[in-house]
């Protein structure tokens, strides 16, 4: 079963990109919708002991990807994927080895990650205060998360670290190009870039877990 609704994702995946290239809203906004639906399936399918944060992180995605469809539901959306990204978050620290002795150089990565944030905030001109408050807490969330991947490094297979961590920089991608084409200059092709790394990036997370 778990090689059919993968297959059904990638499907709907792939759709919903040529339905954004074509600028089909309906065909979009439809294929959008489903992908956590359909990813959910993915996980419950290929896991032998399915755990509660990862559904909830998928659960509360998929109520971004909804809010998110609608002008004027940003806050409710951004807030959405920030409580599916603690979910994660939640996911990630229990397979970080207690005591386990991490190399030092890993930690250089949080500077980083620390400076990708600082200009990441820099490019940004978002005159709504509330708005730049909640997009400002997201990402140093987003950032958080992705820095908790590479802290699997030793207590998790290769595959698995390898994935989630891939997963996670799409994700920072995907959530950079939508902030960018939001608030700061709107690109033609910007929709298509942020599903493209945004489906994938669930796609890699999930797997890896």
């Amino acid at each position: 079963m778990e090689i059919f609704v993968l297959l059904a994702y990638i499907v709907n995946y792939g759709l919903n990109l040529a339905f954004n290239v074509k600028n089909l809203r309906a065909g979009s906004f439809i294929t959008k919708a489903l992908l956590m639906p359909l990813l959910l399936l993915v996980y419950l399918a290929g896991s032998k002991e399915p755990q509660i944060p990862v559904i909830l992180a998928l659960f509360f995605c998929f109520l971004g990807d909804l809010f998110l469809e609608f002008p004027n539901c940003f806050l409710p959306g951004l807030s959405a994927f920030l409580v599916g990204h603690i979910f994660y978050a939640v996911r990630l620290i229990s397979d970080i080895g207690v005591g386990a002795k991490l190399p030092w150089w890993i930690f250089l990565f949080a500077i980083v990650y620390a400076a990708y944030g600082i200009i990441f905030r820099t490019k940004l001109s978002i005159p709504n205060l509330r708005k730049r408050t909640a997009v400002y807490i997201y990402s140093a969330i987003l950032l958080v998360v992705s820095f908790l991947s590479l802290l699997r490094f030793g207590s998790v297979t290769g595959y698995s670290f390898w994935m989630v961590l891939v997963g996670t920089l799409l994700f920072i991608c995907s959530d950079s190009i939508l902030a960018y084409n939001m608030f700061q200059k709107r690109s033609p092709n910007g929709t298509v870039w942020v599903m493209a790394t945004y489906g994938a990036a669930q796609l890699m997370i999930i797997l890896g877990l």
